[in-house]
């Protein structure tokens, strides 16, 4: 909170305004304007001057021309002070045309004129417009409508972070069956004596092929011709009367 007075009505607005902000958990630092070289940390500015003869009060003006670049990236207020009567009471008084040209300037936010204060008959030029109006036109209510107009709008530029948590309840998941065809029985060992009559026989080295009935034959044909008979084959086989037919069939039963 910033302001430029003379002879102090403007002041005394601008520490009711500090006043009001802390009724709205509003942390306000109060400084004539012509002190201020920079703006620090501060969230927003209220800027407040005095009105004399149709002008803004001086402060105030280089106040904003200083710190024009700043004021645009902050929310900003403007007030003024100067009506010796009770219409500022209505709200409805417009910014001089001075104020007004600052204002689109710095896009401030809103700007309001509060009643002014005259303690005694000035002397001079000013006697001239103040000869009747000596008295206090402040209103502290009036302050501090405005003010907590200022800090809704402070409190909307800075919403609270919600995080919605969903309750609805999920639904259970059904469990998955997996089907899986059965695995065939092992066969049973061919073991024991159960299936000792499937066994093949196991090959005996000391056993040797039959051999066909043939040679065989042959064999004991010659046995027969030859040691029976003698050794001439020729005699042995006529023995059995040359017939190859009749000697087998006589083997056959021997």
């Amino acid at each position: 909170m910033v302001y430029g007075s003379t002879r102090g009505g403007t002041a005394g607005l601008a520490h009711m305004v500090a006043d009001a902000s802390a009724t709205q958990g509003l942390s306000t630092s109060v400084r004539r304007a012509g002190d201020v070289r920079d703006l620090g940390d501060a969230d927003a500015v209220i800027v407040g001057g005095a009105i004399y003869s149709n002008r803004w009060h001086p402060d105030a003006v280089a106040f904003v021309g200083r710190h024009r670049a700043a004021l645009r990236q902050l929310p900003v207020w403007f007030f003024s002070s100067g009506p010796l009567d009770d219409s500022a009471r209505s709200g409805a008084l417009a910014a001089i045309p001075q104020v007004s040209k600052l204002a689109r300037e710095i896009d401030i936010h809103g700007h309001v004129t509060f009643g002014g204060m005259l303690d005694k008959r000035p002397s001079g030029i000013l006697a001239i417009s103040a000869w009747r109006t000596v008295g206090d036109f402040r209103d502290r209510r009036h302050v501090s409508e405005w003010v907590e107009r200022i800090a809704g709008e402070l409190s909307a530029a800075s919403p609270a972070t919600v995080r919605v948590i969903d309750t609805t309840p999920t639904p259970p998941t059904k469990p998955t069956v997996v089907i899986k065809p059965l695995a065939p029985e092992p066969a049973p060992e061919r073991s024991g004596p159960i299936f000792a009559r499937d066994a093949e026989p196991e090959p005996d080295d000391n056993v040797s092929e039959p051999e066909s009935p043939e040679p065989k034959r042959g064999r004991l044909r010659r046995y027969l011709a030859l040691d029976k008979v003698g050794d001439d084959d020729d005699e042995g086989l006529d023995l059995f009367g040359g017939d190859d037919a009749e000697t087998e069939d006589l083997v056959d039963q021997v």
